[in-house]
């Protein structure tokens, strides 16, 4: 009877040793939002800023990034993400424009022009770029680009409820965009991801001081 108790003791206890082994071996994120795992490169890109300038992301090689993607013309979400983004600018002070650097790219290129950006950013008291295109039916591609390195997914959506792709778009149309705000790393390695839903200002802070400690 005792060799037969010992032996369900033993039985029981090769049972949940493989849990308890593989709930410790579980590596658990150092980031709030979702990390990017591997981390994933992008493209060199240039843009046009808000003054029609060209904006080339070699000139921020070496800083932790928050890239943004919005467009004007969506009243709900996009205000807010900008506004969160203005909070955490201030939040890093100093670190803006020399550790870390704020961009916002447009996911409506058709209508968000380098002035559209402008009015833009003076209405809502944004001070870090926002870039888009020009002759968007020359230089598509490159914004193409830059939604596929950086994992944004959009559909032109007609007033009349029909989709079409984003090359081949209507005149009056809305945006329906899967979007989220990625940051870079020092390396220039994208390393977590915060969809729009679930943008929380203080964690993402969190996570720009973790990319900027390493």
């Amino acid at each position: 009877m005792a060799s037969r108790k010992i032996a369900s003791i033993i039985l029981a206890f090769t049972i949940l040793l493989p849990g308890c082994f593989e709930s410790e071996n579980e590596t658990k994120s150092i980031f709030k939002g979702e990390e990017i795992d591997p981390p994933v490169p992008f493209r060199t890109f240039e843009l046009l800023d808000g003054d029609s300038f060209p904006f080339n992301s070699t000139e921020l090689e070496g800083q932790v990034l928050v890239i943004a993607f919005l467009f004007t013309n969506c009243y709900d979400i996009c205000p807010i993400i900008s506004s969160n983004l203005n909070w955490l600018k201030g939040q890093l002070g100093d670190e803006v424009g020399t550790n870390v650097s704020i961009l916002s790219i447009t996911v409506d290129p058709w209508r968000d022009t380098p002035d559209v950006f402008r009015e833009y950013m003076d209405r809502m008291n944004l001070s870090w770029p926002h870039l888009t295109i020009d002759n968007v039916d020359e230089n598509i591609s490159v914004m193409e680009e830059v939604w596929e390195d950086f994992g944004v997914g959009l559909e032109i959506v007609e007033n009349n409820s029909n989709q079409t792709s984003a090359r081949h778009h209507p005149m009056d149309y809305d945006v329906d965009h899967s979007t989220g705000t990625v940051l870079v790393d020092k390396e220039g390695m994208q390393r977590v991801w915060w969809s729009d839903a679930k943008w929380m200002p203080e964690l993402v802070l969190e996570d720009v001081r973790q990319l900027l400690n390493e």
